[in-house]
């Protein structure tokens, strides 16, 4: 994660068009004006992240290395048998082997398939290491902060008015433009990528390179989770695309970590492959921002399938659409419900697809009354 990702400029110069001439004073604008970085931690003036890797190529080692990663402490686990973790498990472990459709051999095999393929796409689509340094590293940040100075002034004095703005900025002007620009648009640009990755499957469409903000952003946001939400949903509504293509990864209908991309190679280009290169390019992610955003969510997506309820584990603990969540999905109760994956909820609780726990119990104490 290196400073902001592709010029502020291109993605402010829409502001240009709109501000008067008059909206602030010039001694207040060169008061606020950074002179000086002082970068946070995360910030690296070298060319790559390891010495002997490239950040283009770590973008494209991070997240199958974490995926292999997660999916080998969960499955030592699952060998193990460890009382504490045995107590948790979603299933008993003999369902593993009698309900799944599908042989470990396969899986494996399938898995390193959709990763060969998502790195080959992803070679084609990233651009060449020099010019991704000459984008993201060997830029002068300092002029960047400079061109963010004037927007910061402008929304200062809309939003409190020109007293109580120009008092704001005269106290905390330059500490204000640091922060946005160190942290607040890349916080923003990195949750967005996120929600993007997670909700974003057949949506390919490329962003303007200058887009209206957080306006134009929003609704591609609310496109894209919609356009996931009735995408999955469609799947299993037509037989003939699930028996065709999502049926491959509903063979584990007790699901394990390493199996969380056993998908048909169809639907793992689209899901995933296209889903992180529409993220990347959509919100303008730096390589490094990029390198955080697919190393987590392959994570996630491993901590998803992992077969265990663990109160404490941070991709359980802060996300409600969790393994317990998805687990439910993969059962012939759930099938027709909690499409929505892996974060976020909401549209199956908009739409009335969303099924708790509670109520899977209550179906499955009715068939064995039955």
């Amino acid at each position: 994660m290196n400073a902001l990702l592709s010029p502020i400029s291109s993605q402010l110069a829409y502001l240009d068009s709109l501000r008067p001439s008059h909206s602030f004073n010039t001694t207040l604008l060169s008061s606020i004006t950074p002179t000086a970085l002082h970068p946070p931690f995360y910030h690296l003036a070298r060319p790559s992240i390891l010495p002997f890797l490239s950040d283009k190529y770590l973008s494209l080692a991070a997240p199958v290395v974490i995926y292999w990663l997660v999916s080998l402490v969960f499955h030592v686990l699952d060998t193990a048998k460890f009382p504490y973790f045995e107590k948790r498990r979603i299933h008993e472990s003999p369902e593993v082997l009698a309900r799944n459709k599908a042989t470990v051999g396969q899986v494996f095999r399938a898995v390193i398939l959709q990763h060969a393929i998502q790195t080959g796409l992803a070679l084609l689509w990233f651009e060449d290491d020099e010019k991704i340094l000459r984008r993201e590293v060997y830029r002068d940040h300092l002029a960047d902060m400079a061109q963010l100075t004037p927007r910061v002034v402008d929304a200062a004095i809309l939003l409190l008015g020109r007293r109580s703005g120009e008092q704001l900025l005269r106290n905390h002007g330059e500490a204000l433009v640091r922060w946005l620009f160190w942290w607040g648009i890349p916080a923003f640009q990195l949750f967005f990528a996120l929600y993007v990755t997670v909700h974003s499957f057949w949506f390919t469409i490329r962003v303007p390179a200058s887009p209206r903000l957080a306006l134009t952003r929003l609704f591609i946001v609310f496109v894209m989770d919609t356009w996931q939400y009735w995408w999955h949903r469609t799947f299993h509504t037509y037989t003939y695309l699930y028996r065709k293509i999502h049926s491959v990864h509903h063979r584990l209908y007790v699901p394990y970590a390493f199996g969380a991309l056993y998908n048909h190679p169809l639907e793992g280009i689209i899901l995933d492959t296209l889903g992180a290169a529409v993220a990347h390019e959509a919100s303008r992610m730096t390589m490094r921002q990029a390198i955080v955003l697919f190393a987590f969510a392959s994570a996630k997506t491993v901590d998803d399938h992992c077969g265990y309820r663990i109160w404490w584990d941070p991709c359980q603990a802060f996300f409600y659409n969790n393994s317990d969540y998805h687990d439910i999905h993969h059962q012939a109760y759930g099938i027709k419900a909690n499409f929505s994956q892996p974060f976020f909820t909401n549209w199956d609780v908009l739409l009335g697809t969303r099924m708790t726990r509670e109520e899977a119990n209550l179906k499955t104490r009715r068939v064995k009354a039955e």
